[in-house]
């Protein structure tokens, strides 16, 4: 009876460990989707707005251009160059500037490789928890199998003892 009853609190506790490490694989992928998805938006919101800042320097300069044909509309081009360069330096620098930060901030790990690295880490403790799972299930149905032939065998001994042929 000792045996089973630490054989419980093993099953138990690996229940336990099993229920943690599937929770922080959870949370983990949740991070990293949620970083994903916030650097994703911001990523687009700045190239809205940077878009559109192009479109109004480049019209302002055609209206320059049109209306006095004077330097006016150079300076104009220039700053709608400017901004035009942002878009590709943006996009270099997406994961750096949005992403990265995200991650930091939500998981408390040093970058999005970290979170990687932990989720990894943490994915294999899972697997690890559902193999001695499977491994304590296999022994409670050999168990229930053995009390099971058990009370069988019992039962027909005493049906034999008390029924008369």
């Amino acid at each position: 009876m000792k045996e089973l009853q630490d054989k419980k609190e093993e099953i138990l506790s690996e229940v336990e460990s099993f229920v943690k490490a599937e929770y922080e694989v959870a949370r983990l992928q949740v991070i990293d989707s949620a970083s994903r998805v916030v650097g994703a938006l911001l990523l687009t919101i700045c190239l809205i707005l940077v878009a559109f800042a192009v479109l109004s320097f480049c019209a302002a300069a055609a209206v320059f251009a049109l209306a006095q044909c004077m330097p006016a509309w150079a300076a104009c081009l220039i700053i709608g160059a400017i901004y035009l360069l942002l878009i590709p330096l943006l996009l270099l620098g997406s994961k750096s500037m949005f992403v990265d930060p995200i991650v930091t901030k939500l998981s408390g790990l040093k970058d999005s490789n970290a979170l990687q690295m932990e989720t990894l880490r943490a994915e294999g403790r899972a697997a690890v928890h559902r193999e001695r799972m499977s491994g304590h299930v296999r022994f409670a149905q050999t168990l229930y199998n053995y009390y099971t032939h058990l009370a069988q065998s019992l039962w027909h001994t005493l049906r034999d003892m008390f029924i008369k042929k």
